[in-house]
């Protein structure tokens, strides 16, 4: 005859304290991971160049440092929202802080060509690919 043994459903459930230490260790997000995921932002890629667009609403485009060189850009800059005068802040969601961020590109690119614009809140950089790095199309010659 078989052995049997009585269904126990409680060996099965973990304790309240394991599920809730679980539950806090694979969703936290800690300080650390929101700041190194840096800042939204765009790279699209030419034939000739790359373009990178930030968003930097309310920034001076004077205050903002860019630093180029091979394959990394470095962008620095500062926020400072001001509240008008005489009003009630009931909310206020823009921070101030300095930020930097650095990308690195698919490829090297000339720095000294490199051209920065700023337009309705968004910094776009034209980043030309360095001469080695450009896609060039080879004939083939019969003989």
């Amino acid at each position: 005859m078989p052995d049997l043994t009585r269904y126990n459903p409680f060996q099965e459930m973990i304790s309240l304290r394991e599920a809730m230490d679980r539950l806090f260790e694979e969703s936290f997000i800690s300080p650390r991971n929101l700041l190194s995921r840096g800042v939204a932002s765009n790279l699209y890629e030419t034939k000739d160049d790359f373009i990178l667009q930030i968003p930097m609403p309310g920034v001076k485009p004077e205050e903002v440092e860019i630093t180029a060189q091979q394959d990394t850009i470095s962008v620095k800059w500062e926020t400072k929202p001001v509240a008008p005068e005489n009003a009630t802040v009931h909310w206020r969601n823009f921070g101030n802080g300095q930020y930097q961020q650095s990308f690195t590109l698919p490829a090297p690119i000339n720095p000294d060509r490199a051209e920065a614009n700023y337009q309705n809140g968004i910094l776009t950089l034209r980043l030309p690919k360095a001469e080695q790095a450009r896609t060039r199309t080879v004939k083939v010659n019969a003989r």
